[in-house]
């Protein structure tokens, strides 16, 4: 972390180690580990690439400097209800490998359908978002006992050991078939070690064992700089790589963006996919919605998913009225060729099971009030 960036008259603090290239001194100041949440994580921590960014698109009250810069007195507000929510700790199987989304065998071993798991590799992102869902794991200094049970929260890279149980763990469940590689952000990982990872899942693959592979990043978004080109040929490596950004604003696809994205395409030969939180003050505009997907599908870029904001308790005041998101979605669907309307609006339900599509178009009469996860859970809405 560079300690000369600046936001108005907040001290600095160094803070957690993150990839990022020299910035000269500007006026936004970060204030590090002295706003990091009530239990010890989510330091303020903003490469200097995006800090410019930040500059050009409206300071720290634009749609860039909401999503990055802490406002403590809405975030500090500390409840047990909102920290995982999703139930990730419960369902760690392995070290930093979340299987939530179970597959299915019959009595003879055979697949009746497959499962997916979540390997969170590293705690370290190049920026933080201050609505990170993982925000009671990621960021957290060595100092800082962490208060959640993933394996991650309390180091910054699994060992070779831990590594080995993932694999092992994978190989005996061959009814998992696809691995969604996140964190923190995986591609801020050394390259020894990400090579390590990437690798193994590569031979996976070639033997059958794995099918897909997802790389969830903001990395080409929080710092294009910093990607180089080992990264573009060790995601070659797999078969058809998917690489999930993470989009919220049309204002985060500079050039430098669009390139690196464009060679994960054309070096890696990735499939890009989009994914999007809706978030209060940021982008909860059919406007700004409809400007993000068009520009996205612009740059052959697949609009994926539109999320619900999760509800932890740091990001509430981020969180949209459900019934006015559905408004805007609704609106904003009828706007949309078929190329940039991909996406679909879910709920990842809290305490629940399944990413839950809402409908579209204002085309059904349908009861807003509650719905039901895939496992036949009632939820009600708020």
């Amino acid at each position: 972390m560079n300690p000369n960036i600046q936001i108005t008259n907040r001290s600095v603090t160094q803070s957690v180690p993150i990839p990022c290239e020299n910035s000269e001194t500007n006026e936004i100041k970060l204030r590090g580990l002295k706003v990091m949440l009530p239990h010890g994580g989510l330091p303020e921590a903003v490469s200097p690439y995006m800090v410019r960014l930040i500059n050009k698109t409206g300071g720290v009250d634009g749609p860039l400097g909401k999503q990055f810069i802490a406002q403590p007195e809405k975030e500090k507000c500390f409840t047990e209800a909102g920290f995982d929510p999703l139930i990730e700790d419960h369902h760690e199987v392995a070290p930093g490998l979340v299987y939530k989304y179970r597959g299915k065998l019959d009595q003879d071993g055979n697949v009746i359908h497959h499962g997916r798991a979540l390997w969170t590799i590293t705690r370290l992102c190049a920026t933080y978002c201050r609505f990170c869902t993982r925000g009671r794991e990621v960021g957290i200094p060595p100092h800082v006992k962490a208060r959640t049970r993933a394996t991650i929260a309390n180091k910054f890279f699994l060992s070779d050991e831990e590594i080995r149980q993932v694999f092992n763990f994978l190989e005996e469940h061959k009814e998992i078939n696809e691995i969604i590689l996140s964190g923190g952000d995986p591609l801020t990982a050394p390259q020894a070690y990400l090579t390590k990872i990437i690798d193994g899942l590569a031979s996976l693959q070639q033997r059958g064992v794995l099918d897909i592979v997802r790389i969830g990043t903001r990395l080409p978004i929080h710092n294009p700089l910093a990607v180089e080109n080992w990264h573009y040929e060790l995601l070659a490596r797999l078969k058809n790589p998917y690489l999930m950004l993470h989009t919220n604003h049309t204002l985060e696809l500079t050039e430098e963006t669009k390139q690196v994205v464009n060679n994960f395409r054309r070096i890696s030969l990735a499939t890009v996919l989009s994914q999007t939180v809706l978030l209060k003050g940021v982008n909860d505009s059919e406007q700004t919605l409809y400007e993000l997907f068009v520009n996205l599908t612009r740059e052959g870029i697949r609009p994926y998913y539109v999320f619900q904001n999760d509800p932890v308790y740091w990001a509430k005041h981020f969180t949209v009225p459900i019934k006015d998101a559905i408004k805007i979605w609704g609106n904003l669907r009828a706007r949309l060729s078929g190329v940039a309307a991909t996406a679909r609006f879910v709920i990842d339900v809290p305490y629940g099971y399944g990413k839950i599509p809402i409908p579209e178009g204002n085309a059904w009469n349908v009861d807003y009030d509650q719905f039901f996860d895939f496992k036949g859970t009632k939820h009600k809405l708020g």
